[in-house]
């Protein structure tokens, strides 16, 4: 199976005070098409940075990050943006959802965004039957008006799911999906995640902390030290 994404030789360091710490050391990670990858490690190790990188949000100090065999890192920031709004889907602890948009606003942002502000809701309107059907399947039907402070929090990450998917990515990036979930709730979204990977056959990479949901993967690495090993 071929590689969607690799991740080569990344080197990654922040600035703190008169300090610089070095949080990337020479990792290295393949995610070939359709694999689910958990990526464990201890808090602060640079799992977030990590993922940030691989999907475009944050540049690596060197190193190369190669979708289909094309190095991201060389293009413009015009060309990772759509990179990002194309190929990649993001799903964080935080959930991020627009506070003034409903739920079936924030679902079409992906769609919106890729096109200029007065065309915006024309570009978007193909997506809205999928936006629709999607939310509904997620049990979200009922919400669609509603906006993030009307829903619970397990409410709030499914329709992050649904966002992260409605632009049919290829690669798809978890980042503590259920940080702020109680277990119950939390394993129902790695449940739906993992579903809706399936049916949409993008790649996974996710950070999790938690055992349980990283035996799901199809494969488990560690980060520690700045460096990818299997786990």
């Amino acid at each position: 199976m071929a590689n969607l994404l690799e991740l080569i030789d990344i080197q990654k360091s922040f600035r703190m005070g008169t300090e610089e710490v070095q949080v990337l050391s020479g990792a290295n990670l393949a995610i070939a098409e359709g694999e689910f990858v958990a990526l464990i490690g201890a808090s602060g190790s640079g799992k977030s940075t990590l993922l940030h990188i691989a999907g475009a949000l944050d540049h690596p100090d060197s190193g190369s990050v190669l979708f289909k065999g094309r190095d991201i890192m060389r293009c413009g920031f015009l060309e990772r943006y759509r990179f990002r709004n194309q190929n990649v889907g993001f799903v964080f602890q935080l959930y991020h959802l627009l506070p003034e948009l409903n739920v079936l606003e924030n679902t079409l942002l992906p769609a919106m965004v890729a096109a200029p502000w007065y065309k915006a809701l024309i570009r978007a309107r193909p997506g809205k039957a999928l936006a629709i059907q999607m939310l509904t399947d997620m049990g979200l039907g009922g919400r669609l008006k509603h906006r993030p402070n009307e829903l619970s929090g397990g409410e709030r990450q499914r329709a992050a799911i649904a966002r992260a998917l409605i632009n049919r990515p290829a690669l798809l990036l978890a980042d503590e999906p259920t940080g702020n979930l109680d277990p119950r709730t939390g394993h129902g979204i790695i449940d739906l995640l993992i579903r809706r990977r399936r049916e949409e056959n993008c790649s996974l990479l996710l950070v999790t902390h938690d055992a349980q949901i990283a035996q799901l993967a199809d494969r488990v690495v560690r980060l520690e030290d700045g460096k990818i090993t299997p786990a």
